[in-house]
């Protein structure tokens, strides 16, 4: 517990809040102290906070631009599984690539990178840590199958309702040995464990 408690006060003291920690959280035996929770939820609120902050005070990138601001970017968007190199300059290419993701994440397609597009972006990261690929593969083969394989480009987009979701090709590996294709079609997988065919 005393490990636990020292995380905590540490997790408390990375969000800003300080105080004394009364008896009664001290004694608390379990997986998670009341004051553990209170933590991890005031650090989530301060990282939200602080990506929030960060994409605005980067600048706005468009057509042109050519900054480490823009070196940043092109490697975020290659860590997203986006399709662009990185070079420093904002041309065409980075542009279309800009207004994918824009698209993917039920914004204004407008190929600038400005404060909305940067939390997309930083929020889009922290979600395929919370949410990867495999983790959707996983859910995908309990609700169809072991017996079925899954493809896609590995990007995490959201829906209208901005809900994350991959999009993943589903083929069967018995047909795919016989000699077919093997697919079954396309579905978006859920964290929540929804798998809804397209």
């Amino acid at each position: 517990m005393k490990k636990v408690l020292v995380g905590t006060v540490a997790l408390l003291s990375l969000a800003g809040v300080s105080g004394q920690v009364s008896a009664a959280e001290t004694s608390t035996v379990g997986a998670k102290s009341s004051l553990q929770a209170q933590a991890e939820t005031q650090v989530a609120a301060v990282s939200s906070q602080k990506g929030v902050a960060k994409s605005e005070t980067r600048p706005s990138l468009s057509i042109g631009s050519n900054s480490s601001y823009v070196d940043d970017l092109q490697q975020i968007l290659k860590d997203l599984k986006y399709d662009t190199s990185v070079d420093g300059i904002f041309g065409p290419k980075t542009q279309a690539v800009v207004k994918q993701v824009q698209a993917d994440h039920n914004l204004s397609q407008d190929g600038i990178v400005g404060p909305l597009t940067w939390a997309a972006l930083d929020q889009n990261k922290v979600e395929r840590q919370q949410f990867t690929v495999d983790d959707a593969i996983a859910i995908g083969q309990k609700k169809l199958g072991k017996n079925i394989v899954f493809g896609g480009d590995g990007r995490l987009v959201k829906d209208n309702k901005k809900q994350s979701y991959y999009q993943l090709k589903a083929a069967n590996k018995d047909w795919i040995d016989e000699g077919g294709s093997g697919t079954i079609g396309w579905f978006h997988i859920y964290k929540d464990g929804r798998v809804v065919e397209e």
